[in-house]
């Protein structure tokens, strides 16, 4: 049985974003916004808690909710409907308006309650400096907070974001795997077919070899097209046999492929060396000469070189291959390199592709 993508991901992300958590998340935010109130409560009424009797609890609530409410504010309304939405200033202007309206709600609060109970209040005067150095550091306190309670709604919509777009990528991935594969399969199970009724009754050994031969490209491109990594050599194998029936359907041009010892064990994404063969197939067949194939697969540390040498007279087109980067883009970010040259002198054309593996 296997895990829903859900169940893979972090306790921290499970606990921002699944719903079974909101009644937790909520919790927390409470109890934050709880201590934060109570804090301001103790630093205020702290040292005439006794005079003042039933009205610290009432100061204390009143706090309480005044922070729920700018909080809940902001997590509903001026998150979602400005932040997200790139409206900076004018989010900042609501939440410095919000904090500043918090702060005047707490010192009216405090005015009213030491002047009800007949207490003289611990403030001589609210605009001295003592007062708006005081008032200063609540107010940046009170930022804090709720940016805290900003970034913790960011973090989610970025996280939400982010599985959004891995999926996209996943799509994307798996469409260009499936467009090599219908690439490869109409017309070369068509010629390769028809190829092997015509050799049937005069050469029926190398109308078995071609079957064989396709038999293996097919069961390669429908059990391992099918996963997220495969076997290097299972892949050069695959080329092989590829190479092998175009040859067989259309004896133009040769072939070489020269793969290193050191692959055991190397995985790659499925179907990643076909663009190559592909391209240099086509380039190959618009030449006057007979051309010839060479691939080579080396292993460096960690750093697969995959070099594919053919001949080649045109100019080299890169863009030819933007769908094959946009796929290596988005399989080895920052981890590969992918290039075409040419040696007009020779009419050589080369596609070198370094894939840092360490990476994945």
């Amino acid at each position: 049985m296997t895990d829903s993508p859900i169940n893979k991901q972090t306790f921290l992300y499970r606990f921002l974003v699944s719903s079974r958590y909101r009644i937790a998340r909520h919790i927390l935010l409470l109890l934050a916004v709880a201590a934060v109130s109570l804090n301001q409560n103790i630093y205020t009424y702290g040292a005439k808690a006794e005079l003042l009797d039933h009205y610290v609890y009432l100061a204390g609530f009143c706090t309480l909710i005044s922070y729920v409410i700018v909080g809940y504010l902001h997590l509903y309304l001026l998150v979602p409907k400005l932040l997200l939405k790139k409206k900076y200033l004018v989010y900042i202007l609501y939440s410095t308006s919000s904090v500043l309206l918090l702060i005047l709600i707490r010192y009216v609060q405090e005015y009213w309650i030491f002047t009800s109970s007949g207490i003289p209040p611990v403030r001589s005067s609210y605009f001295n400096i003592v007062s708006i150095l005081d008032s200063l550091s609540d107010f940046m306190l009170n930022m804090i907070c709720i940016t805290g309670i900003s970034m913790t709604v960011l973090l989610k919509h970025w996280m939400i974001e982010n599985q959004r777009v891995n999926q996209l990528e996943k799509k994307q991935i798996q469409s260009e795997v499936d467009n090599l594969k219908e690439q490869v399969n109409p017309s070369l199970l068509f010629n390769t077919l028809n190829r092997t009724a015509v050799l049937s009754k005069s050469e029926p050994q190398k109308a078995a070899d071609m079957v064989l031969q396709l038999s293996q490209l097919l069961r390669y491109q429908l059990y391992d097209g099918a996963r997220d990594k495969v076997l290097l050599n299972s892949e050069i194998t695959f080329v092989n046999n590829y190479l092998a029936l175009e040859k067989f359907y259309s004896d133009s041009f040769d072939y070489q492929i020269v793969p290193d010892k050191e692959l055991t064990g190397v995985l790659i994404p499925p179907l990643l060396l076909v663009p190559i063969i592909q391209y240099a197939l086509k380039k190959a067949g618009k030449q006057e000469c007979r051309p010839s194939i060479l691939l080579q697969v080396n292993r460096k540390g960690q750093q697969i070189v995959i070099i594919c040498r053919f001949n080649d007279t045109d100019t080299p087109v890169i863009k030819e291959l933007d769908g094959f980067n946009a796929r290596l883009a988005l399989l080895y970010p920052d981890n590969y390199s992918l290039s075409v040259t040419q040696d007009k002198d020779q009419g050589i054309s080369t596609i070198l592709l370094k894939l840092n593996t360490h990476g994945k």
